[in-house]
């Protein structure tokens, strides 16, 4: 199994010296062989359903028969106890066809190497998520969509509690989201850039991640239904995933892009908090105004699908996001292309 990391691959003894993302992008085919790129379209959907088949078909049930026989208090258990399959198990098929197949390191060549850029990574994500949220609550409050509810509002818990509760989550979310990323911009990005350039393995893999939030057979088969395909979801769906290949090519690794997808999802619900009506909150990915608890409560009385707030998507709904992601995809391309300036004006 090759061991090439993605930030070590060497450049050519007499060639220019590679940028992060060449050097990412190389890493793809650090192995015996590579997977053609329109071949990783449908693997990513079935290793994706296969690794989580195991909770889908039996622990999501068990914990649903146990909270109808011996209550909620047992089923939180059994779902804390589960939790660690839960979240491994889906690594567990790439892990298979990238040894077995590809011949090559699983963690390190496809961008989730663990180094001290990991932790970097994680908070560099978490900050860009902290601009992100900033940003929509900013666009939904200047545009009269959304209005300050509270300030320092923490309920009976407290901040404390609900700090180490955001932070659990956090991790949790983490460790279940770096699958996706790894599959999208570790995985399909790489296929896709080695053969037909790194345009191309952005654009395709942001098109192919927006469409698997659509068509993922999974959420049929867990009882669910995937987000209601409408075009600012999809769209702002696609920025996010062009936001996050751009950064995965300038770092060279995928930490940034889990840290920002996980911290965009969970600060929403325990920091700068977006709320919507109770009588709009069932199985959405909002807090309900009467549970919402952080520094700041902002709430969004009238959800849309223009407003955001009608899915379980989170900030990544509505055209708030839509201004923010825009303008953080130019950003995040300026600084792939000065990082990629500077890496061949040394060589």
């Amino acid at each position: 199994m090759s061991s090439t990391s993605e930030s070590s691959v060497p450049a050519p003894q007499d060639g220019p010296r590679l940028s992060a993302g060449d050097a990412f992008v190389r890493a793809g085919a650090s192995g015996a062989r590579t997977t053609h790129p329109l071949a990783t379209i449908p693997l990513t959907q079935l290793l994706y359903l296969v690794g989580f088949l195991p909770s889908l078909l039996f622990t999501l049930p068990a914990v649903e028969r146990l909270a109808e026989e011996a209550g909620s208090g047992a089923a939180i258990a059994l779902g804390v106890a589960a939790l660690p399959v839960q979240v491994l198990l889906p690594y567990v098929p790439l892990w298979l066809w990238l040894r077995f197949y590809e011949r090559r390191s699983f963690f390190a060549s496809t961008g989730l190497g663990f180094r001290w850029r990991a932790l970097a990574g994680l908070l560099w994500g978490t900050a860009a998520a902290m601009v992100f949220i900033a940003a929509w609550v900013g666009i939904a409050l200047a545009s009269g969509i959304a209005h300050v509810e509270g300030v320092w509002r923490f309920g009976g818990d407290g901040p404390l509690a609900v700090a180490v509760g955001a932070v659990y989550m956090l991790l949790v979310r983490i460790v279940m989201i770096g699958i996706e990323e790894q599959l999208f911009r570790g995985w399909m990005l790489q296929a896709v850039g080695a053969r037909w350039g790194r345009t191309a393995g952005v654009l395709l893999s942001s098109v192919f991640f927006s469409l698997f939030h659509f068509t993922f057979i999974g959420f049929y088969l867990a009882g669910g239904e995937p987000h209601e395909a409408h075009w600012i979801l999809m769209l702002n769906i696609f920025l996010w995933a062009v936001f996050a290949a751009l950064v995965t090519l300038r770092t060279g690794n995928l930490w940034a892009a889990v840290g920002f997808h996980a911290a965009a999802l969970i600060l929403p619900m325990a920091a700068l908090t977006v709320a919507i009506p109770d009588s709009a909150a069932d199985g959405k990915g909002l807090w309900p105004l009467s549970e919402a608890v952080g520094a700041v409560v902002v709430h969004l009385p009238e959800p849309t699908r223009y407003t955001g707030g009608v899915g379980f998507a989170g900030l990544f709904e509505g055209l708030p996001a839509t201004g923010a992601l825009a303008v953080m995809v130019l950003a995040a391309w300026w600084w792939l292309r000065r990082g990629e300036a500077a890496a061949h004006s040394s060589s």
